[in-house]
């Protein structure tokens, strides 16, 4: 490769790697991010809806109806010795068994050692998303044996905004994506090398183990990687098709435990999961969706866009979207043709074929067939993402050297990575919208003697706004109405999140006033939600 190209290439991976450690504890932290939190310290909340495990609930461990700080709150995000990485497990295992238990036992012991702040929990996905891009060289290298390719791979990753966006998320999905990699890597590797090599065997099987007890979702991975081993093999007796089966099947029974999990739990799970097959009212939004997803793989619209060009958000995915869409397709047909008309016998069309679709295909099928939205999260398509980011560096390192035009197609998707990510990890919030809690928490931390009121679910629904407050502000969590007792020395109240009938309760006794009010933007099968309002009650 070319000195300039891989200078080029180096400048751009270095930008990845700083766009992953920057500002990473800027955002506000999320929701789900504080589950994170609270699962990994061995508690559990409301919204985990069993009652399964006896164990320490949020719910019931903190006072409801009378006066609380920010800080009593913010403890149960903490690591503390009790409870402890026994109950972390009880947790995730009665009140998440879809989430395998590896990523919040890993998240507890690096919290323990480099404390509880913001930054320290995100640091660990930081760590799993930079070591991701040597580990897909590797994979390229494997797969292709071509170090432009590789290179451009990396390069693609190392930019892409979603990529970028689970680096700064203290969430399982970039130790999932590093696994997704290394598991691929150690396949290929087993199958090039000699067949009376069992450690390349075992490496792949570990490798496989640690990356379904960081996410179910790993199975469509062990289905893909069976695909690509029956296409090498064919349904012959081979050596390295006995070597495959008996790692799959040491695999699955390794994994047998958290399947029992799962089944003996499979009500709670399902409870849980259960919003992501809520029908959409219009297939088309959900195709769209779909498209968004594709284009966010490069470029993630950021509203500080809107005033630079003629597009929206929704325009963007329009045109932009349904061009990229149109680019992959080729993409995939370029490797398609391509790699059938070499003389080698190895196919790694299919191993690529497989890694995108076996997910992608799986959940839309689910949506159209159950009806849902399953395919329109992004978290759930890192495979397919991979999978499509393969198959671009593929065409383009193949076309790299052969015009001028590649080469600019080259820059172009660069480009768009790096003024996403450049624009998202600077604002505080990933599309540059206003956020209601963020926004919230400035308003009520002004007040000279603030008190916060509601009933909402207190990890998911409360403890974002939370972490912005100072440490003294108090709430009253609201369980029962009649034993609300508001004290007479609090210079503001405010009312957040609350429930509907919280607020026809309060109205009867209280008037009230519009401090803020935030409209949620939609997005497709996302529809505009009622804006959400801060109340001020004047007593």
């Amino acid at each position: 490769m070319h000195k300039r190209a891989k200078f080029l290439f180096s400048i751009v991976i270095v930008l990845g790697i700083f766009f992953r450690v920057i500002n990473i504890d800027q955002k506000i932290f999320t929701g789900d991010e504080c589950i994170t939190q609270v699962r990994a310290a061995g508690y559990k909340g409301e919204s985990y809806g069993v009652d399964a495990y006896k164990g320490a609930s949020v719910a019931k461990l903190l006072p409801r109806d009378q006066l609380v700080t920010a800080k009593d709150i913010s403890r149960f995000q903490n690591i503390q010795a009790q409870p402890s990485p026994l109950d972390t497990l009880r947790v995730t295992a009665t009140g998440a068994p879809q989430h395998p238990p590896l990523y919040w036992l890993l998240v507890r012991f690096w919290m323990q050692v480099f404390g509880n702040s913001v930054a320290a929990a995100r640091s660990l996905s930081v760590i799993f998303s930079i070591l991701t891009l040597p580990a897909l060289y590797w994979m390229c290298w494997e797969l292709f044996g071509s170090a432009v390719l590789s290179w451009i791979a990396v390069a693609l990753v190392s930019v892409s905004p979603v990529h970028i966006f689970q680096a700064h998320n203290a969430r399982p999905y970039s130790l999932w994506i590093l696994m997704i990699v290394i598991s691929s890597a150690t396949l290929l590797r087993a199958m090039k090398g000699p067949q009376n090599r069992p450690k390349n065997w075992i490496a792949y099987g570990i490798a496989l183990s640690i990356s379904l007890y960081t996410y179910l979702f790993s199975l469509f991975i062990l289905i893909a990687h069976g695909i690509y081993v029956l296409c090498e093999e064919g349904f012959s007796n081979t050596q390295k098709l006995k070597n495959y089966l008996l790692t799959s099947g040491w695999v699955l029974l390794s994994f047998s435990p958290w399947i029992a999990v799962i089944l003996f739990n499979f009500n709670t799970a399902n409870t849980m999961t259960a919003w992501t097959g809520t029908p959409v009212d219009s297939l088309t939004d959900l195709i769209w969706s779909y498209v968004k997803n594709l284009q966010e793989i490069f470029l993630f619209w950021n509203i500080h866009f809107d005033p630079l060009t003629p597009l929206t958000e929704s325009s963007a995915v329009f045109f932009l979207g349904t061009a990229l869409t149109l680019f992959i397709s080729y993409a995939f047909y370029f490797l398609w043709r391509n790699s059938t008309r070499t003389d080698s016998t190895r196919k790694e069309w299919v191993f690529v074929f497989a890694l995108t679709g076996v997910t992608v295909l799986t959940l839309m099928a689910a949506d159209f067939i159950l009806g849902g939205r399953r395919a329109a999260l992004g978290r759930y398509l890192y495979p397919s993402m991979l999978g499509i980011q393969i198959t671009v560096a593929y065409l383009l390192g193949i076309t790299f050297k052969r015009s001028t035009t590649w080469r600019v197609v080259v820059v172009t998707l660069l480009s768009c990575g790096i003024l996403s990510s450049a624009a998202s990890v600077q604002t505080q919030t990933w599309r540059g919208h206003p956020d209601f809690a963020l926004q919230s928490a400035q308003l009520i931390n002004q007040a000279e003697r603030p008190l916060v009121i509601s009933d909402n679910d207190i990890v998911f629904g409360l403890m974002p706004l939370n972490t912005q407050l100072s440490s003294d502000v108090n709430w009253i969590l609201v369980s029962e109405f009649d034993s609300i007792t508001i004290p007479n020395q609090f210079s503001d109240i405010f009312l957040y999140e609350a429930s509907t009938e919280l607020q026809d309760y309060l109205k009867t006794k209280y008037e009230f006033e519009a401090v803020y009010k935030y409209p949620y933007p939609g997005s497709f099968i996302w529809p505009e939600p009622p804006p959400s309002i801060l109340w001020q009650l004047k007593t």
